[in-house]
């Protein structure tokens, strides 16, 4: 009997301390990112439409930037850095649209980095620090933009290549970038947009978990019998349980603490009017924080989806139009 409640009182101890842990491990992690805390990263020219972005201290990390450009002008520059599908042929829309300025697109170093270290491989105690590795890769991603920034900022006066005028830009799972280094110096970028931006990831994440929990298990939402309730129930509760942990583990990338930092640059917002990811709760604080000027487009349509050249073409052109009605996409020919 005293053997009994000896170990019950043994469960419950571990139990409180793993709580305790988890609790701590949670306010640690989501504390917001600081000036300080953003990693130096260098740029090098592979050739002139392609560049290395690699981190000085971790020099396995690696990613790409693809950057179209007109020949021999000085131009604006507009950098996007693209949500989880992104690559060479985003940069081009397809092949469909031709505007003038630098535009150039950076590849996320998480994807490299994945690459390398693959989760089917990891031990318990990597999986016990998925958010400090969240983290890592956010904080290595600021690293890689802000060296890309300070690059065509900075630029030599013999490299007749850039004005002084820089653009940033993110694209869904992408738009917390940009918005938090401006943050951190809002004299170095004259623009920012947000494209199908979201903030609140516990509700955006639940029903995506919710959806995949349900196809998974091939199951529909409307069941009739009990056995099919109550597995329906289950899942949704693991995944309430799930979102809340990671909502809360990503609060550093939630926009709303950064954008009242951001004065005097002018913000615009792209939404889908119908976007199943993004829902008003999700994109309101965005609005609702941003200092002015500041501006928003709403189309028709759902989430931004990079593999529709449609969606590609209307994207493109409502953000070449925004940044050139701000004065922030002109060109002028260099004189030889």
């Amino acid at each position: 009997m005293k053997y009994g409640r000896f170990l019950l009182l043994l469960l419950v101890a571990f139990i409180i301390l793993l709580i305790s842990g988890i609790t701590l491990k949670i306010f640690l992690v989501q504390q917001p990112f600081l000036a300080e805390d953003v990693p130096e990263w260098k740029v090098q020219e592979l050739t002139p439409y392609k560049w290395e972005l690699r981190s000085v201290d971790d020099p396995e990390r690696s990613t790409t930037a693809w950057i179209t450009r007109p020949e021999k002008m000085q131009c604006d520059t507009l950098i996007i850095v693209g949500g989880v599908e992104e690559g060479e042929k985003l940069l081009s829309g397809g092949g469909k649209w031709k505007y003038t300025g630098n535009t150039i697109l950076m590849k996320q170093p998480v994807h490299s980095f994945l690459l390398r270290h693959y989760w089917k491989n990891w031990d318990l105690l990597d999986w016990w620090q998925i958010p400090e590795k969240i983290r890592e890769e956010t904080r290595h991603t600021l690293g890689a933009l802000d060296a890309l920034l300070n690059y065509v900022k900075g630029a030599k006066p013999e490299d007749t290549r850039f004005t002084d005028k820089v653009v940033m830009a993110g694209g869904s799972v992408g738009a917390p970038f940009p918005v938090i280094l401006g943050s951190f110096a809002p004299e170095k970028v004259d623009g920012l947009m947000v494209i199908y931006g979201f903030t609140n990831f516990q509700r955006v994440i639940q029903p995506l978990l919710f959806n995949q929990g349900l196809i998974h298990y091939k199951l529909t939402d409307n069941p009739t019998d009990f056995s099919t309730k109550v597995k329906i129930t289950g899942i949704r509760m693991l995944t309430d349980f799930f979102s809340f942990l990671l909502g809360n583990m990503l609060k550093y990338g939630e926009m709303e603490t950064y954008l009242p930092n951001i004065s005097g640059t002018p913000i615009h917002f792209i939404n889908g009017t119908k976007d199943p990811l993004v829902p008003p709760e999700a994109y309101l604080p965005l609005w609702d924080n941003s200092p002015d000027p500041k501006s928003e487009t709403w189309v028709e349509g759902g989430h931004f989806n990079p593999g529709n050249p449609e969606d590609m073409l209307r994207t493109g052109k409502l953000m070449y139009a925004w940044a050139d009605a701000q004065e922030l996409r002109s060109c002028k020919t260099v004189v030889q």
